[in-house]
Order: structure tokens, then C-alpha cells, then sequence
């Protein structure tokens, strides 16, 4: 049915119904647009102070925390050591024979000199006894040959004798000199060999090791098949060898103080001197070889002790310790970034020394009246422009 056709009624109400179809939707639209309203707004609004900020921050200039380095103290070194003798021999017989007297044993103090063995070599007697006769006889050789040579230097004045017969006589006495001097020389050998039949002290000392008896056959010699007769140390003063690490080989002087403690003896120190290094280091371990010497007159110290030697490493030159946050790795290797009177920042290389954890010890690079960042950032370069505070120590 058109709408002509309907009834006047009919039509009111079918345009009263599109009208509230009307109103509802525009009022629906106008809730939607209330809403995207609600929420864009404050969404644009914090994008606009987003981007405000970001630009203000990009054109602001960053604040780092500085510090000035400070001076690098000595440092105390701790290194474990084990005590030898001052000087230590293992002595062995020069002569072959029979032990026939010990007069020391293992623990017992000597001097010098002092008479440890005496050794019966029968041989070495009858060789010396030989080498005597043996001289006397050349001795009467020599004084027929001189006697000889006069009387016919005697009738040579007279021309009684041929100059050959008179060489001859010549030769004859300076044969026999000659073998004089080789039959003394050959009587000294001997009787210097027989002296080691007396078996004697080189210095001053302990027997700490005593390998004979009364009685037993004695070898000449030292080698790793001969029995050695006994071991002589000198206790009184003592020594220490320590393995000094890389790092502090130029740190060691001779004469410097060391500190030596031990466990064998609680609540004890004792001092010692830096007496000698190698000079160079092991390139397997990177350490340096040094003697520590200790005097020991009272004997408390034995030999083969383990101890703890602490030494204090006195600086080469001046040394800076800056915060371990403070050092900048990277491809152009160790820098620091520092600030300067223009309050631009400047990446300058430094040479590490000492790792201390919270601190690394700088060997060269700054004069320590720098201002160093404390924890650069990545978007620190050189030319920066910043604003700096003082950070705590």
C-alpha cells in the first residue's frame, strides 16, 4: 500500500517511529563521538608531551657524576715461600778406602775445620811412601848428573874433552833435574790426596744427614753410585725463595724489608731483607725469581718450613686508582672519559696497571688533576658537551 493510499493516522505514526529511529542513532553517533573524543585526546595530548620531552631532552645537556683520581699507595705482597739452608753441602769422599773413624752424627753442631771422618786408605799410603823414594832416588840421579857435568866443565878449560861429551853431560843433568821436579809435583798430588783422608768441615753449621758407619768401603767420587758420607747446613741465617708476579718485579729492591710468618711459630714475625732476584722473569709463569735472607740465630726457623713473606711493593713512578666503572673498553682500546675546563668531554687512552676490583690502578695516561666521568655512557664522544657533578670517593 502507498502512502497515499493509508490512513492520515497511519502516517503519523509511521513518521513519529522514523523519527525516533532518527533521534537514536544521531544520539548514538553523538555518544560514539563524545567517546573518541574522550579517549584520543589525552592520547594526543601525552604524544605531544612525549615528543616535548624528547625534544627537550635531546637539546639538553646530559649530567655525568666526575671524580678526581687519587694516588696509588704502596701495596703490601703476600707470597708463600719455603725455607732453605744459607748454604748447604753434601760431602763425599775423595779418597777410596775404609771408614775408620766417625766423629759426628746427624744433629750435631760443627765449626769450620772441625774433623767429621777419618778414612784408612792403605793404597793412597803406600803410593806417598812410593813417591818419597821414588824422589830420593831421582835426587841422587840429579847429584851424579851435576857432579859429572863439572868434571867435564873442568876439562873442558883444558880442552881435555870433546864439546860433544860436555852437551851430552849437559843434557844428562837437565834430565835429571826435570825429573826431580816431576817426582816433587807427583809426592804433592799424592800427599794432598792422602790429607782427604781427613774428612773435614767446609763451614759452619748442622749435620742433618750422616749416610756411614764405622767401617764401611768408602767410594771416591759424587756420582748418583756413590754413597755421600754427610750433609752439612748453615742454619743461622736462612733463605726464601718467592716467585714475584709480573706486575711487581719493578717494585722489588734489594734491601727492602720483608715480613716472614708461620704457622710453626704463631703469633711471631720475623725480619728479613730482599737479599737478591734473577733480574729476569720465567716466561712460563711470568715471575720473577727472589731471594728473601732471614736471620735465624735462635734456631726457631727450620729449613724446609713453609712460611708467608710479605713485602711491601714500593712504587715506580706515580700511580692513579680510578673507579673500575670509570675505564672505557672498546675497539680503540682502554680510555677514560674526562672532562675539561670547557666542560666538553675527551676520551683519552690510558695504560692499565693493578686490577683491584672496585678499582683498577692507572699506569700512565693521566697527571691526576683530571675530572673523570665515573660511569660513561655509550652516547659519550669525544667533544661532548655536559654539565658534571662530584660523586663520592
Amino acid at each position: 500500500m502507498s502512502d497515499a493510499a493509508m490512513h492520515p493516522s497511519e502516517l503519523a505514526r509511521r513518521a513519529a517511529a522514523r523519527l525516533r529511529a532518527n533521534r537514536v542513532w544521531v544520539g548514538l553517533g553523538i555518544a560514539l563521538g563524545v567517546l573518541l573524543v574522550v579517549g584520543a585526546v589525552p592520547r594526543i595530548r601525552g604524544r605531544l608531551e612525549l615528543q616535548r620531552t624528547a625534544a627537550a631532552a635531546a637539546s639538553a645537556v646530559p649530567i655525568v657524576g666526575v671524580i678526581k683520581p687519587h694516588l696509588a699507595p704502596p701495596s703490601d705482597l703476600t707470597l708463600p715461600g719455603t725455607t732453605l739452608p744459607y748454604q748447604q753441602a753434601t760431602i763425599y769422599a775423595r779418597v777410596d778406602g775404609y771408614l775408620d773413624r766417625r766423629l759426628v752424627d746427624i744433629g750435631d753442631r760443627v765449626k769450620a775445620g772441625d774433623l767429621l771422618a777419618v778414612i784408612s786408605a792403605p793404597t793412597i799410603d803406600q803410593q806417598v811412601a812410593q813417591a818419597r823414594a821414588d824422589l830420593v832416588r831421582l835426587k841422587a840421579d840429579r847429584e851424579y848428573a851435576r857432579t859429572s857435568l863439572e868434571r867435564f866443565q873442568a876439562a873442558d878449560r883444558d880442552g881435555a874433552v870433546a864439546k860433544e861429551d860436555l852437551d851430552l853431560r849437559h843434557n844428562a843433568f837437565n834430565t835429571a833435574e826435570a825429573a826431580v821436579q816431576a817426582g816433587v809435583a807427583n809426592l804433592q798430588q799424592l800427599t794432598e790426596l792422602q790429607g782427604f783422608e781427613r774428612v773435614t768441615a767446609p763451614f759452619d753449621g748442622i749435620i742433618t744427614q750422616r749416610s756411614v758407619d764405622v767401617g764401611a768401603l768408602i767410594t771416591a767420587g759424587s756420582s748418583t753410585s756413590t754413597t755421600s758420607l754427610f750433609v752439612i747446613a748453615q742454619n743461622d741465617v736462612l733463605r726464601v725463595y718467592v716467585n714475584v708476579p709480573q706486575p711487581f718485579v719493578n717494585d722489588m729492591d734489594v734491601g727492602q724489608p720483608a715480613q716472614i710468618s708461620t704457622r710453626s711459630v704463631p703469633g711471631r714475625v720475623f725480619t728479613a731483607t730482599v737479599a737478591r732476584s734473577a733480574g729476569s722473569l720465567d716466561i712460563n709463569t711470568r715471575t720473577m725469581l727472589t731471594e728473601v735472607d732471614i736471620p735465624n740465630p735462635d734456631g726457631l726457623l727450620k729449613p724446609g718450613m713453609y712460611v708467608q713473606v710479605s713485602l711491601t711493593a714500593g712504587r715506580v713512578g706515580q700511580r692513579w686508582r680510578v673507579p673500575a666503572s670509570a675505564v672505557v673498553f672498546d675497539a680503540k682500546g682502554t680510555q677514560l672519559a674526562i672532562v675539561g675546563a670547557d666542560h666538553k668531554v675527551q676520551l683519552r687512552p690510558v695504560l692499565l696497571g693493578r686490577d683491584f676490583g672496585s678499582e683498577i690502578e692507572i699506569a700512565s695516561g693521566i697527571a691526576g688533576d683530571e675530572a673523570i666521568v665515573t660511569t660513561p655512557s655509550a652516547a659519550l664522544t669525544d667533544g661532548t658537551l655536559v654539565e658534571t657533578v662530584e660523586a663520592k670517593q
